[in-house]
């Protein structure tokens, strides 16, 4: 079976997988809606089984589909990268990481994980984006790792591993009044307080809201920000009390006008690499998950 496999064919099917219907794949493709049809069910007859459903006027990807979607993106990904080291070994040019980032966490941290991978043959080229849609890229192909404070979703069809690369505990801070009227007893002190937190979902907003539970405290949520740095922006102007990495505390005491609140006893963020193998032999992820422990200190 596998000898007889058109990658032509391959390639037509996961670009409908990955455009939605043949004609946005078509139009991506520069060939007719026919052709990615005759190519579609070439492929289906090579493989044995069908790879879409039609329902109504789209077409619906098949639990087999998805299985060989996965393996076609690895495919072409690999395809990629073996471009990628040819050119290198014969111009001498650069090795590019394509990195995602989970777009909640703050830029600071993100940095300080993915810089370890740099080097003077290693460029990287970094992706901000929602979770669904990073590891979406990452089974595609079009990224090779990915960074988040979550591990990967539960019965996807990818196999995906995880590496730890640190974590980090967190802090509460505040400014202005709502720092001065918090005063009292931690975390009793925290009752009734206005507070900015993440966008309920998020991995930390899960973990602040069973800490607020678990201690059946009650807080005013005046502000729900997915973007770390604008919740901060909106804590230092005194709007409410605001959630603080460790790693990062420095840098808000060096700005003056907020102070510490108190630390959240055993709340710790702790910081993924996603990828496709679970032995890591890219050098550049391998440099990065090796260094960035000390880099959160």
């Amino acid at each position: 079976m596998f000898a007889g496999l058109n990658f032509h064919h391959l390639y037509a099917f996961w670009m409908i997988a990955e455009a939605g219907s043949l004609s946005a794949a078509a139009a991506r493709m520069h060939v007719t809606h026919s052709t990615l049809s005759v190519q579609l069910r070439a492929l289906e007859d090579a493989l044995g089984g069908p790879l879409f459903e039609r329902r109504g006027r789209g077409l619906v990807i098949t639990p087999f589909g998805e299985e060989v979607r996965a393996r076609a993106g690895e495919i072409f990904r690999l395809g990629r990268d073996l471009r990628d080291l040819a050119e290198r070994g014969t111009t001498g040019g650069r090795l590019t990481l394509r990195v995602g980032v989970l777009g909640t966490l703050p830029k600071t941290i993100a940095c300080r994980l993915v810089e370890g991978a740099l080097d003077r043959n290693t460029t990287i080229d970094v992706q901000h984006d929602s979770f669904e849609r990073l590891f979406e890229a990452l089974a595609a192909g079009r990224l090779q790792v990915v960074i988040t404070d979550q591990p990967p979703p539960q019965g996807s069809p990818l196999r995906l591993h995880a590496h730890h690369l640190g974590e980090s505990s967190m802090l509460l801070y505040g400014a202005g009044k709502a720092a001065r009227e918090r005063r009292g007893k931690f975390p009793e002190s925290l009752q009734g307080a206005p507070m900015l937190l993440p966008r309920a979902g998020s991995a930390l907003r899960r973990q602040l809201d069973q800490w607020l539970g678990d201690r059946e405290i009650h807080v005013d949520v005046v502000g729900e920000i997915d973007d770390a740095g604008t919740l901060r922006a909106f804590g230092m102007r005194g709007h409410g009390l605001f959630p603080v990495r460790a790693a990062l505390a420095s840098e808000i005491d060096s700005m003056g006008g907020a102070r510490r609140i108190g630390t959240l006893d055993g709340l710790r963020e702790r910081y993924l690499a996603i990828t496709r193998e679970r032995t890591v032999r890219h050098p550049a992820i391998l440099r990065m998950i090796d260094r960035a422990r000390t880099r959160l200190e």
